[in-house]
């Protein structure tokens, strides 16, 4: 009867009770029961960063030097290493961008799945010799790439001028007239400081002058004035030469030479210097010093830098009937002469007892058996060696005596320049009867027969006229480079010569024409000569060159200093 009376409940009645259900839902009524459509859904998981794509295979490379040098008209050969990615084998195209005036890279491909490639540089005969020149070595592969960094130089043949200093041959007006230059000298910088005199005031006689040049040429405006100095020794009017120049491990530059001091004649005078040319006042006497041997005249031609820091001059001292003999001082540190050296600091030879001039001209350390040697020499009528004890002293394990004379056996020759070897050998070089001469002598000072003839090589650059060798510089394979000056045709004008000799005193015909180069610096007929030599070591590129100075005559004489390819 119940179920029968609900079943007949009237339709509003349905549809009020819907309605209330509904209500109660919308506003949180306390009935749990829920529709299907309004049951939870279930969270979506939020979408993270899109994955890092897989790095595309790429690839790098080596080449086997950091410097390249170009001759002229020559290639030159770079070995390029591959190291490939895994998975990644394509070709690979290089190049080289910024190279020097005058030189190319030939295309290089590296073939698919290969890792080695040579690449060729090359300079056109013509192309202008360059400073080391910074160029990017190149490799690319599609949208691949890597690249390395290179310095090229383009040089010119052993012997030929190297125009990349400053147009190869510089030459400077250092004083107000004439300007003799006696030395050169290297620093650590390459900067090269050379050495020399002449008038450089209206009222003085002539002066030390000293002019820098920068590593590659021009004057360097940072040391005195405008790149020069001029140091007077006397009141004026009289002569101070500067004859050598050495530049210390601290930069500091010592010069010395000759001063004439009035009443004692001349004396030996020796300066320092700051690196910025002025006169380092913590040596001697304001930076000055004078050593006078007795009431004659005094000169210093030779300079030698110990490397406890002593410092040895020598020259000769005129000793009245006995005519000159070889004389030596050594100061310390500070300029004050080393009173354990000889008497006083000084050292007397009389090398013969017939009145002539016996000059020191040139100075070398030598180590033998462990212990080291001053030798000294020079000569006058013909080559002159002299050997010194730590303490002034004669060595008499050298020659006879601690000397050696009579290498040549010649009428007029002096040794002018000395270097050392490896082991310990001397060769000293000059000139013989007015020709280039060099000898090399053994540690006791016996002639070494392997070298040249006998000992001896001369070399007649002129075979109808003078010819004098002033230096000499030893490369680091044993080759030997002598300068000088040569007369011209038979005339009384020189020229500057640069003559190279293998380590065995044989001509080395791969410098130059035959070994010699011959320059004229001065226009026409009017004299050059070089003096000086000093071996300019380079960090940027593979080889070493060598400056030549001198004088040439323009109006007057300047200040030559040029460079040479070896």
């Amino acid at each position: 009867m119940l179920a029968s009376t609900l079943n007949r409940r009237p339709a509003h009645a349905l549809l009020l009770s819907a309605t209330l259900c509904a209500a109660l839902a919308a506003c949180g009524g306390g009935g749990s029961a829920t529709t299907p459509d309004s049951a939870p859904q279930p969270q979506q998981p939020q979408p993270g960063p899109a994955p890092a794509p897989a790095p595309a295979a790429s690839f790098s490379f080596t080449l086997d030097t950091s410097k390249a040098i170009v001759w002229q008209g020559q290639q030159a050969t770079l070995a390029v290493t591959v190291q490939r990615d895994a998975g990644f084998t394509d070709a690979i195209q290089f190049s080289a961008d910024s190279l020097p005036a005058g030189a190319t890279a030939a295309a290089l491909n590296v073939p698919a799945g290969s890792s080695t490639g040579t690449l060729i540089l090359q300079a056109a005969l013509t192309a202008p010799h360059s400073l080391p020149t910074s160029v990017t070595v190149k490799g690319s592969a599609g949208t691949v790439g890597a690249s390395k960094p290179l310095t090229v130089t383009v040089r010119g043949a052993a012997g030929d001028i190297d125009t990349s200093f400053g147009g190869g041959t510089l030459v400077t007006p250092g004083g107000l007239t004439d300007d003799y230059v006696r030395g050169v000298a290297v620093q650590a910088d390459g900067k090269a400081v050379v050495a020399g005199f002449g008038i450089t005031t209206v009222a003085s006689g002539t002066d030390f002058l000293l002019v820098r040049h920068l590593r590659d040429g021009g004057l360097d405006t940072s040391f005195g004035n405008g790149g020069k100095v001029a140091t007077a020794f006397n009141n004026g009017g009289r002569s101070d030469e500067a004859q050598a120049v050495v530049v210390q491990p601290d930069g500091k530059i010592l010069v010395a030479g000759t001063s004439d001091q009035g009443v004692s004649g001349y004396d030996f005078a020796l300066a320092r210097y700051n690196a910025d040319g002025s006169l380092d006042t913590s040596f001697g006497n304001g930076g000055r010093v004078i050593t006078a041997f007795g009431n004659g005249a005094d000169k210093a031609y030779a300079l030698l830098l110990q490397p406890d820091g002593k410092i040895v001059l020598a020259g000769d001292s005129a000793q009245g009937a006995n005519g000159t003999d070889f004389a030596l001082a050594r100061y310390n540190a500070d300029g004050s002469l080393d009173s354990g050296f000889g008497s006083g600091g000084k050292v007397l030879t009389p090398i013969g007892s017939d009145g002539a001039r016996e000059t020191i001209y040139g100075l070398a350390l030598q180590t033998v058996g462990g212990v080291s040697r001053i030798v000294a020499v020079g000569g006058e009528g013909d080559f002159i060696a002299a050997a010194y004890r730590g303490n002034g002293t004669l060595d008499t394990g050298f020659g006879t005596g601690g000397i050696v004379r009579s290498l040549f056996g010649s009428v007029t020759g002096a040794a002018r320049s000395v270097v050392v070897t490896p082991d310990n050998q001397l060769v000293l070089a000059g000139h013989r009867d007015h020709d280039f001469a060099a000898v090399r002598l053994l540690p006791n000072g016996g002639l070494d027969a392997s070298f040249g003839t006998g000992g001896r090589a001369v070399v007649a650059i002129s075979a109808d006229n003078w010819d004098e060798a002033t230096a000499i510089v030893r490369q680091a394979d044993g080759r030997l480079l002598l300068g000088g000056w040569v007369y011209t045709g038979n005339s009384s004008s020189a020229d500057t010569v640069l003559l190279r000799l293998k380590a065995d005193g044989s001509a080395d015909t791969t410098f130059g024409p035959g070994g010699i180069r011959t320059t004229a610096v001065a226009a026409g007929t009017k004299t050059d000569a070089g003096r000086a030599l000093a071996l300019q070591p380079d960090e940027r590129v593979t080889t070493v060159r060598v400056l030549q100075a001198g004088e040439a005559n323009g109006s007057d004489l300047d200040v030559v200093l040029m460079r040479h390819w070896l």
